[in-house]
């Protein structure tokens, strides 16, 4: 099964857009490791699991989060209403959507820097309409920690 070149998300074989990120001509071929991380900073390194492997936590630095809120413009609400018309994916939602949710982990990642984590460890996202539907929050959340790299010391 191929793999989508930017989310690295598993997808169907020979589609034209990711369904997960949009992005188009998306097949790869790419070997997943056990554990991916989300995403590999320079300096912060988060992922949804409880633990890095090959890491060890020396100090939890506590709960972080990331956040925004998004609504569509007058010109994506009529787009995704024409798409709605017909069924399947709102695709001017959905581009929306994955925007947000790299913003909202960008800034968790902001976060986790400025208490001086070199981790966040069991990350979740969680979604909520606000102002009668009009607007979403997106946030992103997990525990920042500091970890090492099993058998070494930390400076």
């Amino acid at each position: 099964m191929p793999y989508c070149k930017n989310c690295g998300k598993e997808i169907k074989p020979d589609v034209r857009y990711c369904p997960y990120c949009g992005t188009p001509e998306p097949a790869a071929t790419i070997t997943p490791t056990a554990v991916t991380p989300l995403i590999q900073a320079p300096d912060v390194i988060v992922t949804t699991t409880p633990a890095v492997p090959g890491y060890e936590v020396v100090k939890t630095l506590g709960l972080i989060h990331g956040l925004t809120v998004r609504t569509r413009g007058v010109g994506g609400k009529i787009v995704a209403g024409i798409e709605g018309v017909f069924g399947g994916e709102v695709t001017a939602y959905t581009s929306e959507c994955e925007k947000a949710r790299k913003e909202s982990l960008e800034r968790l990642v902001q976060n986790a820097r400025n208490i001086g984590a070199n981790a966040v460890i069991g990350v979740d996202f969680e979604t909520s309409d606000v102002l009668a539907g009009t607007a979403t929050i997106f946030a992103a959340y997990g525990t920042a920690v500091i970890v090492k790299p099993i058998g070494k010391q930390l400076n």
